[in-house]
């Protein structure tokens, strides 16, 4: 007897069914991938950084409020008063934000903690994903005062001190942000 009909899993067949089984692997194994990085980097933004504001004496000046992006997308502001500073010597008392721009899971915290050892007593921090920036610096806003505290608290931390910039912070106040750079 013989078999008039041809094999139906000939060499084509077999050859195309291997490379779709290949296929499938890689892009399952890019999914993963993909899926993996998401949840930690959405991890290490969730618990990088906490909010942290000690408590200060009145101030006579006007309230600062800077807003940022927290990590879950909401919008949180830090608003902190302290006592105003002789003439000539900088407030260490005044807000001062600290928004980490790195990778690092806690830097803002722990440069937070490096100024409140150097004797700032009004530091809060989040963190800050608008862009990545090349270098840790200190923006200060147009409100009095401003640029000498920001002078200050670079001169602390080895950073460099500029003007507020759209996106940073509502334009006064003082808000560092580190790159760990």
């Amino acid at each position: 007897m013989s078999n008039s009909n041809p094999g139906s899993g000939g060499p084509p067949l077999r050859a195309t069914a291997m490379v779709l089984i290949a296929l499938s692997i890689v892009f399952a194994g890019l999914g993963a991938m993909s899926l993996s990085s998401a949840d930690s980097e959405s991890a290490e933004s969730a618990g990088a950084d906490s909010t942290t504001t000690a408590p200060a004496a009145p101030r006579t000046t006007a309230n600062a409020a800077i807003p940022t992006t927290a990590a879950a997308g909401t919008t949180t502001s830090a608003v902190a008063t302290g006592t105003p500073a002789a003439a000539g010597e900088v407030d260490r008392a005044a807000p001062v934000r600290v928004l980490n721009n790195s990778l690092v899971a806690g830097l803002a915290a722990t440069t937070a903690n490096e100024l409140a050892a150097k004797g700032w007593t009004n530091t809060s921090t989040g963190n800050y994903a608008a862009a990545t920036l090349t270098a840790t610096t200190v923006y200060f806003g147009t409100a009095p005062g401003d640029q000498e505290t920001a002078a200050a608290v670079a001169a602390d931390i080895g950073a460099t001190a500029a003007p507020m910039v759209p996106g940073v912070g509502d334009g006064s106040g003082v808000v560092v942000v580190v790159t760990g750079r």
